[in-house]
């Protein structure tokens, strides 16, 4: 079956958690980080992750800044001699590496699924989330493992207890019953319909603005659809000339952000335009994926957006497990 390694890593995902739930990293992520002026570097997934760490940080009082690895040469002035968070699944990306250098940081810290990684060599502090073997192309457990570090980390900062072991089982449990669930047929209706669709735009707001990048990267590695991700309020101001009968719009949304998500898929409404929603309902519009708490309920937008870019690149006939021109890792 096309994307088979992909499908078995998506489902492998609340067992990740369960066991990241049984350790103490975000403890030790939120002491290394706290009160410090940190930098969180990735490239790829892992740079969505780092936007969303820092701003769960900010939002905790931190200065905290998300930077692209490969923008690191062109920001060295600003983010040099600080604390560097390096978020790399393999820990051996080339850019990331760069950057570390180029930053000369006064600590390091590795968020990493290899304890034997180059990067991890080079680090003060290695928080391994011990995701397991990702053979898929597509990042998926190694990337909601960091998401689960960083913002329950993100939370013990701000004395802050909604995040917590047995929210996050909670969440595991909510988002594996919907995985076994007759609900998933519902993702497959709509990619199939994606599928004969020209591009994709994914629009969130808060949190699910790194979300809404992520999904469309995900689009993109498993289907070869055209998807971007966008801040929802944003898209309204000019990017949503892009939307008519051969695009899809899916909302990222969750109580706080549905107001602003809202907006431009009701604009969307007039244009032809597919419209699905993640996280939260919406009205007049489909909605895929699971519910689960507000604590780390951004796990499950990210499942949702993994499992419909399978289910798009199944529809298309793309083997998403390898996609063309793409390697587990740059070098």
């Amino acid at each position: 079956m096309l994307g088979e390694r992909f499908e078995a890593e998506i489902r492998e995902q609340p067992a990740v958690w369960r066991a990241i739930a049984a350790t103490d990293l975000a403890t030790t992520f939120a002491q290394a980080v706290h009160e410090n002026d940190v930098v969180l570097v990735g490239s790829g997934s892992s740079l969505f992750v780092a936007m969303l760490g820092a701003l769960a940080l900010r939002r905790r009082g931190v200065r905290a800044a998300a930077l692209p690895a490969t923008e690191a040469v062109f920001e060295r002035t600003s983010y040099r001699g600080r604390t560097v968070v390096a978020l790399s699944q393999s820990g051996r990306s080339a850019d990331v590496l760069a950057a570390v250098e180029t930053l000369a940081p006064k600590r390091l810290i590795a968020l990493t699924n290899d304890a034997t990684s180059p990067l991890a060599s080079r680090a003060d502090l290695v928080l391994d989330i011990a995701a397991g073997s990702e053979r898929a192309v597509p990042a998926s457990k190694s990337v909601t493992a960091m998401i689960a570090v960083v913002l329950w980390g993100a939370a013990l900062v701000g004395g802050r207890t909604e995040r917590s072991a047995a929210s996050l089982r909670a969440t595991a449990d909510d988002i594996e019953t919907w995985l076994t669930s007759d609900a998933i047929a519902g993702v497959e209706r709509a990619a199939q319909r994606i599928a004969r669709r020209r591009s994709v735009a994914v629009v969130g707001a808060g949190y699910g603005v790194p979300v809404a990048l992520e999904i469309a990267l995900k689009i993109k590695e498993a289907s070869y659809v055209h998807a971007e991700g966008f801040a929802a309020g944003e898209f309204r101001h000019g990017s949503a000339a892009i939307l008519d009968a051969t695009t899809t719009l899916v909302g990222v949304a969750d109580d706080a952000s549905a107001a602003i998500v809202a907006r431009s898929l009701a604009d969307a409404e007039r244009t032809e335009t597919l419209r699905f929603t993640i996280g939260a309902p919406l009205a007049g519009v489909t909605m895929l994926g699971p519910r689960t708490g507000e604590a780390f309920n951004t796990l499950a937008w990210v499942v949702a957006g993994q499992m419909l870019a399978l289910e798009v690149g199944r529809a298309r006939g793309v083997e998403s497990d390898t996609p063309r021109g793409l390697t587990k890792y740059v070098i």
